[in-house]
C-alpha cells in the first residue's frame, strides 16, 4: 500500500515535471559541477561569516555561567571555543549538501518521464470512472 500511495504522490509530482526543459538539465549539472559546490560552500561561509561576527558579549550577563560567553564575545568566538574547527566543517557540510541536491535533482530529472507516463496511465484508467460519476450526478 505505500508503494502505490508513494507512487501517487510522485505522479502528482510529476505533472508539472513532465515539462522539464534544458534549463533543468543545465542547473542539474552545473550543481553537480565541483567548482560550483566549491562557490556555492564559499559564498555560504561569507555570510555565515557576517553573522559570525556579531557581538554577543553584552548578553553574556544572560547566559549559563557554563556557556563561558565573554563581554567582548561574537558567535564565531564562542563556536570557536566549542569547536575549533567548526568553520572548516560548515563549509564541508555546505558543498555535500549541494552535491546532494544536485544528486537528488539529476534522478528526479531522470523519472519525471516515467512518472508523467505514469501518471497519464492512471488518468486513463481513472477516466472510465470519472465519466459514471459525472453521469450519475447528472441523473440525481
Amino acid at each position: 500500500m505505500r508503494l502505490v500511495t508513494a507512487t501517487a504522490l510522485l505522479c502528482a509530482v510529476a505533472m508539472p515535471a513532465a515539462a522539464q526543459s534544458r534549463a533543468d538539465a543545465e542547473a542539474v549539472r552545473r550543481l553537480n559541477d565541483p567548482m560550483v559546490q566549491e562557490g556555492v560552500a564559499m559564498a555560504m561561509s561569507a555570510l555565515a561569516g557576517i553573522v559570525l561576527d556579531t557581538r554577543v558579549g553584552p548578553l553574556a550577563r544572560y547566559a549559563d555561567p557554563d556557556e563561558d560567553i565573554r563581554p567582548s564575545d561574537t558567535l564565531r568566538d564562542v563556536e570557536r571555543r566549542r569547536d575549533p574547527h567548526f568553520e572548516a566543517k560548515l563549509h564541508d557540510r555546505t558543498r555535500r549538501a549541494v552535491g546532494t541536491v544536485g544528486a537528488v535533482s539529476g534522478d528526479a530529472l531522470a523519472m519525471s518521464g516515467e512518472l508523467a507516463r505514469t501518471a497519464d496511465r492512471l488518468r486513463a484508467a481513472l477516466a472510465p470512472l470519472a465519466s459514471m460519476a459525472q453521469a450519475y450526478s447528472d441523473d440525481n
